[in-house]
């Protein structure tokens, strides 16, 4: 319409306003689709700090096959980094009152699990244990251990 220069507004073009109503459409399609994929990353990106490195296996199937690249590759990124800077960031930040900590195994996870102090221990289920924070934090979040309170 521009071109035969023709007023837009006296001119009522069908094709025109029909053209219109699509790309603002699509546009708003676009704007869409991709909050929800930024939304969709940054739950990914914050299970990691959540979960840790290990999804559980309820959780990863519910991720598409991209999704699932992603937090592997955030996953590597962030044990590089932190390997390089030789600090764990996924640790808590509010320092505890006790380092050790009273846990209980929900799941038997097994014998031979090698803690920060050079010791070896047996994992069975329902066994109660006096741990390390540090130790035990992997297998609470994973929902193999919970925290006894008292």
């Amino acid at each position: 319409m521009e071109e035969e220069r023709l007023d837009i507004q006296t001119v009522r073009n069908a094709d025109y306003y029909g053209a219109l109503i699509h790309h603002l459409t699509l546009v708003r399609n676009k704007r869409c689709l991709m909050a929800y994929v930024y939304n969709r990353a940054e739950i990914i990106r914050n299970l990691l700090w959540k979960i840790g490195h290990v999804l559980p296996q309820e959780i990863e199937e519910k991720l598409s096959h991209a999704e699932g690249e992603y937090f592997k590759k955030h996953s590597a990124a962030l044990k590089y980094y932190m390997s390089k800077v030789m600090i764990d960031l996924t640790v808590d930040m509010v320092p505890p009152k006790d380092p050790y900590i009273k846990v209980r195994v929900l799941d038997d996870i097994g014998d031979g699990i090698l803690l920060s102090d050079d010791k070896t221990a047996n994992f069975a289920c329902h066994s109660m244990h006096l741990l390390k924070r540090t130790d035990a934090e992997q297998f609470i979040s994973r929902g193999q251990m919970e925290e006894l309170s008292g």
